[in-house]
């Protein structure tokens, strides 16, 4: 019986909830993405007008920034009509918060026993002090506990000094618990704590080799009462508890005499974020500053700790530019989210607190580190999530993030010239995280020479599941595809027994994607955006916006519409000072996302008719000045960002995960020829035209400035082709014999810098097969536009849609030289042009009806006859 009794009293003293006086029972956590500024507003509008009981954990700041709050169970009717109102997704990321909460539990320290102190649970502030204190206690030679002052309410702030290193003279400073809710960031500096202490060369040479090479200083708790009042009474209590001006508490993370008081920090004591009357008022962050001060000699590291948001930002927090030594850090911060990323696949993201949550913050202490101590290396991590769990973390995820923190912590710390050029190769496989990999993926061509090898070609992909780059179509006409290792055998013993026409082109495909580089545009280094890598939609994105701001009256960056994911399809409009204007250009790139060569010479092109003043060519600068310009590089930015982080060969948008080909989905000879109604294939056209958000955003922004349109260009990859309507047709129309003549005289000016050859015709008269519900095609049709073409652009198979970074300027410049030819000024044949395709679609609409009658009628002869 006393066993037992035993037993239960230690089940008892070391696993319970601390009793909270403020309860949150069906309290509903929420998740919103403002997409609209009336959303925005109303969220902004939430919290000051209290007519609904709620609590932000992510603040509203900035459209399609995500934010997260709770609210009370009396007030979720009212809040979700609301909602509904203004037309904004509401998300139910926890219906009953106290229950997140009461699944927090609290594991009691069983003194003098450090062994016994796991991360598996959350831990009491007398707890944390306790261990600390049998730390000092156990290591005497390499441990020193120092008070380094009290709290509001008289606790003390401790701090661990451990130095292994007998001459170690650069210091790290290491803080946590600055906002009382954020357990975790506390749990994480403990860790820390035990793997410096611990560790030796043979477990982990890296954190051994730090620990004995700097003096480390982490200050677990800065702010005990708040910590302490969040396990007892308020489970989301952030602030300290020191009572001023009749309100309850100071953010200490506003307190800092840096920038104070100017972005979000709010002079209202009731506030939570309440920076105080001035800085360095409370005596936490007080505390924190001094012993920073006298630390300051040889001060390498600087490094604080949050929950939540899975961010690492860079100082400095009141900024909205890079400034100092931004990128040197920005590219270290990439490297260490990339191998936090490899452990446990939770993705962070490195920038600003602009850059990264969209708003800015004012006396942090980050920041003030920084710039008051001029220390080189300071970051800030938000730790784990990034909104499920928000501070509800369970304690089953308090070790993996201590873990992949701790491992991004170390390359940081590591980080060196060499790094950066290795990472700057590796990028794309890495830190864009491709799940998808094609390793041992063998890249084939082949040549039907007769109809059976058209039919061995056709049936492969059902056989083999074979993904063709260039389908087949008709004899003679190469037909690239690639196949997987597990089909690689019993291909070749099928194609060797039909005895066809095969040519391996690329053995490991995912090697030659592993050279397709991708780098990061540094914003406001226009320099850095150079063509001879390829880049994410974030950096072309930045880099539109940097070529706005930095030419604002010649060019306007706005968006066209939204995706299925929410992204902004951006379009530019360029008009350069005392252009004539005397009619349009629209550009399409990106609309097939792994075509990555495409936004690569939009953006190219852009670049050099914007500069073209600059430039010594006449030419160029005509045509430059000629027209009114429209640019939309990415007309497909999900599926472009989904090429980079999830699947290379991904082609269609993003539309409920399965796709639709945009190039097959607009509304002329729709679902007529060369698509599949088959939902999971490349060339799927969706239920009917028009039906995708990116079709929908195209036609309206081309029938908007359809106005004197003198020309439409799509660039794709690859094939190296001009193609001109209609691609549904065998038949030349309109006027195909001037837009012919003007492209072989293009192509033959693009042969002459690299001797890149070119074809020109119809769609089935280059690639050699039909298709339908094609941009180009409808744009010519509906608006009578002259002069309509589709540029494949490099290579010819190859290396097709692994196109080495080496070879984007070229492709770029030979393509820039054709376009000079192809868009010499015609304005006085325009509008001649546009009549004569208005007469000839008329014919031919006509012709088309009396054969329809004709057809009609004997086919009513036919049957009356049987």
């Amino acid at each position: 019986m006393k066993a037992k009794l035993v037993a239960l009293i230690v089940i008892f003293v070391t696993n319970f909830r601390i009793c909270q006086s403020k309860r949150y029972d069906n309290f509903t956590l929420f998740g919103v993405v403002p997409i609209e500024v009336d959303h925005l507003k109303f969220l902004q509008n939430l919290e000051k007008q209290k007519y609904i009981d709620m609590v932000f954990w992510k603040r509203p700041f900035k459209l399609y920034h995500d934010v997260q709050f709770i609210v009370n169970p009396a007030d979720k009717d009212l809040f979700m009509e609301r909602a509904r109102h203004f037309k904004m997704h509401a998300e139910v990321l926890a219906p009953d918060v106290q229950k997140a909460f009461d699944n927090q539990t609290i594991r009691r320290y069983l003194r003098l026993r450090v062994e016994t102190y796991s991360w598996e649970f959350y831990h009491t502030l007398e707890d944390i002090y306790q261990w600390l204190s049998d730390l000092a206690l156990k290591f005497p030679n390499i441990v020193e506990l120092y008070t380094i002052g009290k709290s509001a309410e008289g606790r003390e702030i401790f701090a661990v000094g451990i130095k292994k290193g007998r001459t170690a003279r650069e210091k790290v400073i290491i803080e946590g618990g600055v906002h009382g809710n954020e357990w975790v960031s506390t749990e994480f500096v403990t860790y820390l704590a035990r793997e410096l202490i611990y560790c030796n060369a043979t477990k982990n040479a890296r954190i051994h080799h730090l620990a004995e090479r700097y003096q480390w200083f982490l200050i677990p708790v800065v702010n005990p009462d708040g910590y302490d009042y969040s396990q007892k009474v308020d489970r989301l209590w952030r602030k300290n508890r020191r009572s001023l001006g009749g309100g309850v508490g100071v953010d200490l993370n506003r307190n800092f005499d840096y920038s104070f008081g100017k972005h979000a920090a709010s002079p209202d004591p009731k506030d939570e974020q309440y920076c105080g009357p001035t800085p360095f008022s409370e005596p936490e962050s007080k505390a924190l500053s001094q012993f920073v001060n006298q630390k300051q000699d040889h001060l390498k590291f600087y490094f604080a700790f949050h929950g939540y948001g899975q961010k690492l930002v860079i100082p400095y927090a009141d900024r909205v530019n890079h400034v100092e030594d931004y990128s040197e850090m920005e590219n270290y911060g990439k490297q260490a989210i990339v191998k936090m990323y490899r452990l446990y696949k939770k993705k962070y993201s490195v920038g600003t607190f602009y850059d990264t949550l969209g708003f800015r913050i004012s006396g942090n202490s980050a920041s003030w580190v920084k710039k008051t101590h001029r220390v080189k290396y300071v970051f800030t991590f938000l730790l784990r999530d990034n909104g499920s769990y928000g501070y509800a973390l369970p304690p089953d995820q308090i070790a993996p993030t201590c873990k992949e923190t701790l491992t991004g912590l170390v390359e940081i710390m590591t980080a060196s010239k060499m790094h950066i050029k290795i990472f700057i190769l590796l990028l794309y496989f890495y830190s864009n995280v491709i799940c998808k990999k094609y390793s041992n993926y063998t890249l084939y061509r082949g040549m039907p020479v007769n109809e059976e090898d058209l039919e061995f070609f056709n049936n492969i992909s059902s056989l083999y599941n074979v993904n063709f780059w260039r389908p087949p179509s008709t004899l003679y006409r190469p037909i690239e595809f690639i196949v997987s290792p597990e089909y690689q055998k019993d291909f070749i013993a099928d194609a060797n027994k039909h005895a066809v026409y095969l040519t391996t082109i690329i053995p490991d495909l995912q090697r030659a994607f592993d050279k397709q580089t991708v780098k990061s545009y540094i914003r406001r280094n226009m320099e850095s955006f150079d063509w001879r890598s390829f880049f994410r939609l974030r950096d072309i994105y930045s880099w539109l916006k940097d070529l706005s701001k930095q030419n604002p009256t010649e060019v306007k960056m706005f968006s066209i519409g939204k995706t299925y994911e929410n992204r902004n399809i951006y379009a530019v409009r360029i008009i350069l000072r005392g252009s004539k204007r005397r009619s349009k250009v629209i550009v399409e790139g990106g609309i097939h996302a792994r075509e990555w060569i495409s936004p690569a010479f939009v953006t190219y092109m852009m670049y050099e008719i914007l500069y073209a003043p600059s430039k010594k060519n006449k030419e160029l600068l005509d045509i430059a000045m000629t027209y009114e310009w429209y640019f939309v590089p990415v007309l497909n930015p999900d599926g472009y960002e989904y090429s980079h982080t999830e699947d290379r060969l991904w082609r269609k948008n993003r539309e409920r995960g399965y796709g639709v080909d945009i190039n097959r989905n607009f509304a002329y000879a729709f679902g007529s020829i060369g698509v599949s109604n088959h939902k999971y294939s490349d060339i799927y056209c969706g239920p009917s035209a028009f039906s995708e958000k990116e079709s929908q955003a195209m036609g309206q922004f081309v029938e908007s400035h359809s106005q004197d349109l003198e020309y439409y260009l799509g660039f794709h990859s690859y094939g190296q082709f001009m193609i001109i309507p209609y691609a549904h047709s065998i038949k030349h129309q309109d006027n195909y014999d001037e837009v012919k003549k003007m492209g072989v005289s293009a192509a033959w000016t693009i042969s002459r810098r690299y001797g890149t050859q070119y074809s020109v015709g119809t769609a089935y008269d280059t690639v050699g097969y039909r298709t339908s519900g094609v941009s180009g095609c409808w744009v010519k049709r509906t608006f009578k536009v002259p002069y309509v073409v589709t540029m494949e652009l490099r290579d010819n198979g190859e290396d097709g849609f692994a196109l080495p970074p080496k070879l984007i300027l070229p492709t770029c410049r030979e393509t820039m030289d054709g376009l000079l030819s192809l868009l010499k000024p015609r304005t006085p044949k325009y509008q001649k042009m546009k009549v004569e395709i208005i007469q000839n679609n008329h014919q031919e609409n006509t012709m088309f009806d009396v054969f329809v009658l004709v057809f009609n009628l004997l086919l009513f002869i036919i049957v009356r006859y049987e």
